[in-house]
């Protein structure tokens, strides 16, 4: 085959891959920062934010909270309507709701409240970058992973002469390679 037509192959496949899967770069970059600073600590968790507040509510009237109290309890908090569960231990009975739970103390009635708001888009970012679908799209990551790696030595070859992987091309693309190789010395 002809350089010209390899050329012209290397610019066609680069281009193509490139807009065919920019939706899911940006998707995977974006989720990538964020889990990145969650894992780092910045942050409580990836697809939502959370908010406390400190509350006192009344103790059950039976010294034992039941179902009507947790219910009774979260009108208080305006989320009776997102009731989900309730559960009790020593001294104390933790009710959860749609985004957040109640921790009440039995002893005193001091509560805490939590409060979760998702992330949105975010959130659904995550869901793609953890690959928790699963089925066709572990398939359809597959191929983002295949293109990611044409797109990175197709791009090797996009410009010539000095500018090229003749000279400043080479010189970054290597010093891309020992950064890492660094890193991976210095914290594996």
């Amino acid at each position: 085959m002809q350089p010209k037509t390899l050329r012209r192959w290397n610019n066609a496949i680069h281009r193509d891959l490139g807009y065919f899967f920019f939706g899911m770069t940006i998707i995977y970059a974006l989720s990538g920062i964020i889990l990145n600073h969650f894992k780092s600590g910045d942050f409580v968790h990836p697809d939502y934010s959370k908010r406390y507040e400190q509350l006192i509510v009344a103790l059950p009237l039976n010294a034992v909270p039941d179902k009507a109290y947790a219910l009774k309890t979260l009108e208080q908090v305006h989320e009776e309507k997102h009731f989900k569960s309730f559960v009790t231990g020593r001294g104390y009975v933790q009710i959860f709701f749609d985004n957040g739970s109640l921790y009440i103390d039995l002893n005193n009635g001091k509560a805490e409240l939590e409060e979760k708001t998702p992330r949105y888009v975010l959130k659904e970012f995550n869901l793609l970058h953890y690959n928790n679908i699963k089925r066709w799209f572990t398939w359809f990551s597959d191929a983002y992973a295949v293109a990611m790696i044409l797109l990175a030595i197709t791009g090797l070859f996009i410009l010539r002469g000095k500018n090229g992987i003749k000279w400043r091309g080479a010189a970054l693309a290597l010093i891309g390679i020992i950064i890492p190789a660094i890193i991976i010395l210095l914290y594996a």
